[in-house]
């Protein structure tokens, strides 16, 4: 559901039973935010892997006032329902909650204009935040360097992040580094050792499981 949203397009570049009980996860004040980050993501985990949408969905009501990776999942859910309102709601709400993953989604809405005033600036600006962290919006942000979208053209800083992606695990930024060593694409040389390279991983990468964290 989430890749009809985030996957690039081909052309643009750019971005696709709750009766059980709720564990109860306490959090003493010495835990870091890093720990608490882990415990929400397991908490919201829990819902994710329910079958039911209707139970999905119950479950990660119960735990929207206070989970940033539910108001995440939520956020991605509406906007790929085209209910631009609750995904902009949540999404925020992921945001504010310093979940950083939320910025690819909203990158997204910015981009195309979808629920808020088209902004490529607010887009360019949502990805270098999170380009870091999320592999995923590194490989978005590699196509503006690429292309120069609302940039000048920087083909190292472009690569760069497409280097980034793939080796945490993005399967397009994985394929595209075969074909950029292969036809020495961007102002890079040919190189037939990395082609063969990444050749082996994708291989080995049957399923991106990158954007399991924006899926509902």
């Amino acid at each position: 559901m989430i890749k009809k949203i985030l996957l690039p397009a081909v052309t643009i570049f750019m971005f696709t039973a709750c009766s059980m009980k709720m564990p109860t996860f306490s959090m003493p004040s010495f835990f870091s935010s890093e720990d608490k980050e882990l415990v929400s993501l397991n908490e919201a985990n829990v819902c994710q892997e329910i079958e039911s949408l209707d139970s999905k969905l119950t479950c990660y009501k119960k735990i929207l006032d206070k989970n940033s990776y539910a108001q995440l999942r939520m956020g991605t859910y509406y906007a790929d329902k085209k209910e631009y309102k609750d995904a902009i709601k949540y999404l925020n709400q992921s945001k504010n909650n310093d979940n950083i993953y939320a910025n690819l989604a909203l990158a997204f809405l910015y981009y195309k204009g979808d629920g808020v005033n088209k902004d490529i600036d607010k887009s360019f600006e949502l990805l270098k935040e999170s380009s870091h962290i999320d592999p995923n919006a590194a490989y978005q942000l590699a196509r503006f360097y690429l292309q120069g979208i609302n940039t000048k053209i920087d083909n190292e800083k472009g690569v760069e992040l497409i280097n980034f992606a793939a080796s945490k695990g993005v399967l397009t930024a994985q394929k595209m580094l075969i074909n950029i060593n292969r036809e020495g694409s961007f102002g890079q040389p040919r190189d037939q050792k990395k082609v063969e390279y990444w050749e082996n991983i994708v291989k080995q990468n049957k399923e991106d499981t990158t954007f399991k964290v924006y899926k509902l």
